[in-house]
Formats: structure tokens, C-alpha cells, sequence
């Protein structure tokens, strides 16, 4: 079964230190990962469509200028639908697979944290599709948009068209464009806490053991909680101790 993520160097020198953690995490447990860049996006003839369209958007609902980071938020789907693969799943490289075995996807385009889409399945088909939503969804709510969001990346895409508590049209918007989108923090999403030594899968759940965890979201925002929680953390480089914290996770 293959993982693939998707890498731009943008300035970010610690992104290739963490992304071969990430295909240890996964190979780990029998995935094949795969790292897919900038012209993997542009080999789909979809390409300049998307650049142009969302690059508009973003402008429109934000008023200003896109960054590279955001661009690269909407190229990695498209890079996602010039595989072969009829399914596979695909996520960030900072989701770590701690017991997550190899599992059969779902047959429809599932993201598995709902609005965060860290983590999620799909064929090149079902991605391509998604990424002419974003534009033809994002164009048809462009007002509404605007009024709500001063962001718009990828996540805000998902959390404003697609979760009910920002479009109450949500579940026929998701219905009509076929897409899943689930959440189970007992098993997807958690954030590391070394001093507990365990996940901290929310407030509703509270910490389970790590071996019992699927895949881990070691993202920027876990390490700020870290940081604010814990005072031996908040002097520490937060790129270095989010590397240091997925080592000593995976015992490298």
C-alpha cells in the first residue's frame, strides 16, 4: 500500500529531517512512501486552471497576494491525482504512523480528521475532482467567503464550505461532491506530550498510550501547546524539538 506526501522547498531547512522520519514511521508498518513535489502538480493539465483560479480567489476572499506556502496547500491534491495507483492514502509529513497497519481505504475521497486534512484516502480521479471543487465551490461561495474568512488555505477550504458550523448546506455540499469526512481522535490526529508520555487524543478523551495510537499529528501547533504548557520546552528551537520529539517517539 503507498503513502505519498508532497514537499516544496520553500525555506523550511528542517523539512527533509522530518520527512525521512516520516517514511521510516510508515515503512515501519508495510506502506510505501512517496514524496511528490511541484512537478508532479504541474504534469496534470489541470495545473495552470488551479494556479490561476486560486491564486484569484485567495486575493478576492483575503485581499492579498497568496504565499508559496498557501499555493503548495492546493498543487499537492493535484499532484496526488497524476499517480497511478487506483487508491492509496496520502498525508502531511508531519503524521507519523506509530499503529496504523496497512488497511484498504474507503472507496470514496475520505478525509479522516474532518476539517484538517493532514491525512486522507482517495483514488487520482477522486483528486482531480477535488481540486475542480475547490475552485468551482470556492467561486460560488466567493461572497460568503469573503465575509468569513481572512485565511484561505486547503484547511479553509474543508472547515467553511464543508463542516456545518460554517455552511449549514454542509453535508449536501459534501454529499454532492462525494466526499467522507470523519474524525476518530482515539485512533487519528493526537498530539505527542513527552512529559506524559502518552497522545493527548483531546479534552473529550484525554491521553492514551502511544503504542495504542494509529497516526500522530506532530504538527506546528502541537509543539506551541508544548511550549506554552511546559516551561523546560519554551526556549527550545520549535522546528528542532518537533524532530527531537519524533525520534524519541520512534526510538531512532
Amino acid at each position: 500500500m503507498k503513502i505519498y506526501t508532497y514537499y516544496q522547498n520553500i525555506n523550511h531547512d528542517k523539512q527533509p529531517e522530518l520527512i525521512d522520519l516520516w517514511k521510516i514511521s510508515w515503512s515501519n508498518h508495510g506502506y510505501e512512501p512517496i514524496v511528490l513535489n511541484l512537478q508532479d502538480a504541474k504534469r496534470h493539465p489541470y495545473f495552470d486552471t488551479l494556479n490561476t483560479e486560486m491564486r484569484k480567489i485567495s486575493k478576492e476572499i483575503t485581499n492579498k497576494e497568496i504565499s508559496d506556502y498557501g499555493m503548495s496547500c492546493w498543487f499537492r491534491w493535484l499532484a496526488y491525482a497524476t499517480q497511478a495507483d487506483e487508491k492509496f492514502y496520502v498525508s502531511d509529513y508531519d503524521a507519523i504512523n506509530i499503529n496504523f497497519p496497512i488497511t484498504e481505504p474507503t472507496n470514496k475521497l475520505h478525509l479522516m480528521d474532518f476539517a484538517c486534512p493532514f491525512l486522507a484516502s482517495g483514488t487520482p480521479k477522486q483528486f482531480e475532482n477535488l481540486c475542480k471543487a475547490f475552485v468551482e465551490v470556492s467561486n460560488q461561495r466567493i461572497e460568503i467567503l469573503k465575509s468569513q474568512a481572512n485565511h484561505y488555505h486547503d484547511q479553509e477550504f474543508f472547515q467553511y464550505n464543508f463542516m456545518p458550523h460554517k455552511n449549514e448546506f454542509a453535508e449536501d455540499l459534501r454529499n454532492e461532491h462525494d466526499i467522507l469526512m470523519t474524525r476518530n481522535r482515539h485512533q487519528f490526529g493526537g498530539c505527542i506530550d513527552p512529559v506524559e508520555n502518552k497522545i493527548c487524543a483531546g479534552p473529550n478523551i484525554g491521553f492514551i498510550e502511544n503504542e495504542k495510537y494509529g497516526v500522530v499529528h506532530v504538527s506546528h501547533h502541537n509543539i506551541e501547546i508544548l511550549q506554552e504548557t511546559y516551561a523546560k520546552y519554551k526556549k527550545q528551537n520549535a522546528d528542532r524539538l518537533r524532530i527531537d520529539l519524533i525520534k524519541n517517539l520512534l526510538g531512532t
